[in-house]
């Protein structure tokens, strides 16, 4: 991964991106290029710069600040909480940044400020039709929500061509990287401290979201939990919460959002907060058996079903759980059954976020009780 420096002013420190030029250092030394050439847009081919987008994006940026008159000169990122020491766009602009994933609702990149602080922004895409009154009014209310379990937005910018968020910047990736892309096993104490966390933030965020949100965070699965790992313990904080209200259409929804995967979108019918109820069946399952939800996820809650009304085999379980654990599976078994219950076809007879946050602490007081916490 490279990471590059977007400054607003002139200078000649090696790998930074200016306005008017780009000081490469590769096997044939320095090389000066015109950010306008085609020389430029090689480079950065060939250097496989994976922020390109956000690059893009400053460069506009630029320009349009340099024009006399123009409105979006006067738009500056606007912040959730007044009174914390904060930073300004031309901040963010010169800003390093590597991108940490791209999405289908945007990329994000973790930008490194000038003074050392590290924020997370996503660059959205498919809102432009969005009036900014709108984007406003729903980023500060996501802004507003403060728990332990749900990421922290710290500011956004709005014109008519882009918007932004910056959040708290979480440093160890996802509940996805954590099970399928790390070589390390996760213990099942681990794996149910994590499903707690989610339940807990999720059961907050629909307490505290208005009526009118049907469904409060509309996209979650494993890519969207991220992990702050701290003095051994792993902290799962939901993200890319709330977007839902803000698309202009099903057809959006389907194209962008988690929420799709469920049984009562594909029958075209209108979504509730207990949709909220199934995708996290389905990462709880994820969680459990260590296998990627494939399509729309009904695939895993369907094979699922199907080996517990085999009389519980212990082939739902994840591979590296039946290794650590060859006796005491019970627990496991009552966590699927509860994550199985979340996926039930009609919505009504799946569980309340609240009554699901106090059957895991259940499951979790007994898990300990039988030494399966180690």
């Amino acid at each position: 991964m490279i990471s590059v420096n977007i400054c607003a002013s002139i200078g000649s420190e090696v790998g930074k991106l200016h306005c008017s030029n780009l000081l490469v250092v590769s096997s044939q030394g320095k090389q000066k290029v015109d950010s306008g050439s085609a020389a430029l847009q090689r480079i950065l081919f060939h250097l496989d710069l994976k922020c390109e987008g956000f690059i893009q994006w400053v460069e506009k940026k630029k320009d349009i600040f340099r024009r006399t008159g123009d409105p979006e000169r006067t738009v500056e990122l606007e912040f959730i909480d007044k009174d914390k020491p904060h930073f300004d766009l031309d901040d963010l602009l010169g800003a390093s940044a590597d991108q940490l994933g791209k999405g289908k609702l945007g990329n994000t990149y973790k930008a490194t400020l000038e003074f050392g602080s590290v924020v997370t922004v996503k660059r959205l895409r498919g809102l432009n039709g969005l009036s900014n009154k709108e984007f406003v009014q729903q980023m500060r209310l996501l802004g507003s929500i403060r728990h332990e379990n749900i990421i922290e937005i710290i500011s956004f910018y709005h014109s008519k061509d882009e918007k932004l968020v910056v959040y708290e910047y979480v440093n160890h990736g996802s509940l996805f990287d954590l099970l399928h892309v790390g070589r390390t096993a996760v213990k099942w104490s681990t794996r149910l401290s994590i499903v707690k966390g989610v339940a807990k933030g999720l059961n907050y965020l629909h307490q505290s979201s208005p009526s009118s949100h049907k469904v409060p965070h509309g996209n979650l699965k494993s890519s969207n939990i991220l992990i702050h790992h701290h003095d051994q313990k792993y902290q799962p904080k939901i993200t890319d919460l709330g977007f839902l209200p803000l698309l202009p259409s099903r057809k959006s929804s389907k194209m962008l959002l988690a929420s799709e995967r469920t049984p009562e979108f594909s029958q075209g019918k209108k979504l509730t907060h207990k949709a909220d109820v199934y995708c996290f069946g389905l990462v709880v399952l994820e969680v459990i058996t260590g296998r990627i939800p494939p399509g729309n996820g009904e695939d895993l809650a369907e094979w699922a079903t199907n080996v517990a009304n085999n009389d519980w085999s212990t082939d739902i379980l994840d591979m590296e759980l039946l290794v650590a654990y060859t006796q005491g599976h019970h627990e496991m078994f009552g966590l699927t059954d509860l994550a199985l219950q979340c996926t039930a076809i009609d919505p009504e007879r799946r569980p309340r976020l609240s009554e699901l946050l106090r059957r895991i602490e259940e499951i979790e007081e007994k898990s300990s009780k039988n030494g399966e916490k180690c």
